[in-house]
């Protein structure tokens, strides 16, 4: 596989990542990562396990769904692709800004400030190759900073699991 190709590749499965977050599709979502990964997101993560113990990405999975499905939407831009092959070892950097939204009337497509956090950073991900296709095997986010109503996080497990009844 060339460089260029490579590159195509891993853009593409944060293409779709982003994607099937936006578009609440978890099949989409899931089908970026191999079965176990390693996540390393910060105070984001901690909850749910160390970075250095592999976790099965059905489990993490679960755990973007209880957050992702609390917004009314979410925006992830992820740009600025950087590429580095080391041997067999892929990866690849790529800066994230995400807006997630709780619309106030959901007819409206109006919001306030409080109605919105944006979470500005940037993701390393480890990539191992998988039946033809790249797919996450450990995946790291440095928030850089966040603004907006970031206290809209810790209610979205709660609007999530409210959502499912």
């Amino acid at each position: 596989m060339s460089d260029l190709e490579l590159q195509m590749a891993l853009i593409d499965n944060y293409n779709r990542y982003a994607q099937g977050l936006d578009f609440k599709d978890w099949g989409m979502v899931r089908s970026c990562f191999a079965d176990e990964v390693y996540i390393d997101y910060g105070e984001i993560s901690a909850p749910t396990g160390s970075p250095d113990v592999a976790r099965k990405a059905d489990d993490w999975l679960e755990m973007l769904k209880a957050v992702i499905n609390g917004f009314d939407l979410t925006q992830h831009t992820i740009t600025n692709h950087r590429v580095d092959r080391d041997g067999e070892y892929v990866s690849c950097r790529a800066y994230l800004t995400a807006d997630h939204v709780v619309f106030p009337d959901p007819d409206s497509g109006v919001i306030a400030a409080e109605d919105v956090a944006t979470v500005v950073g940037e993701y390393t991900n480890g990539y191992t190759l998988v039946g033809g296709s790249w797919k996450i095997c450990r995946s790291q986010l440095n928030v850089r900073w966040s603004s907006g109503n970031v206290g809209l996080f810790v209610s979205a497990p709660e609007r999530a699991a409210r959502r499912k009844t």
